[in-house]
């Protein structure tokens, strides 16, 4: 069972990159998002030792607030996972609606597995990347970059809060 819940986590935390903002300003409050998996191959063992794997998923979010309100987000992220804890290696994604793209990457991550009376109850962790490409009503998120903290929640999604830098 913990195997279980453990290959689940990783496979959230696969999706939980994914960043947003809600305005140009690093004085703003967080933006928010909500996202849940859409595609976590089984994680692969690394070889070099137990309990290290590789963790590739996908993920879709939506956007509340913020230039970036009502956006639909496509992504993908590989962790590097060593027992639980988790170091990104790479990370990008889209975000879309009427009027407007942006393309981002993550360039840094980690989260660890939260635990609870010795069992895996979810995830948390933090992130870094850039928006490479805004156009239209998101045109001046074009170059900054950002960060982010995320957690998992209830029914298998998890949340991200998000500040340009």
């Amino acid at each position: 069972m913990r195997t279980s819940t453990a290959a689940s986590a990783y496979a959230a935390v696969s999706l939980a990159i994914l960043c947003f903002d809600s305005s140009a300003q690093s004085t703003a409050p967080p933006f928010r998002s909500t996202c849940q998996n859409v595609g976590v191959a089984a994680p692969e063992p690394v070889g070099d030792r137990e309990g290290r794997v590789l963790s590739v998923g996908s993920y879709s979010c939506v956007s509340q607030g913020g230039v970036l309100d009502g956006t639909v987000s496509s992504g993908m992220n590989i962790w590097d996972v060593d027992k639980g804890a988790g170091v990104l290696v790479t990370g990008n994604g889209v975000m879309r609606k009427p009027g407007m793209m942006v393309a981002f990457t993550v360039t840094e991550g980690s989260y660890a597995l939260t635990m609870a009376d010795g069992k895996v109850t979810g995830f948390a962790g933090s992130a870094k990347g850039v928006y490479k490409l805004a156009t239209g009503s998101a045109a001046s998120l074009s170059g900054k970059a950002y960060t982010a903290r995320f957690r998992s929640i209830d029914r298998g999604q998890f949340v991200i809060e998000t500040t340009v830098d």
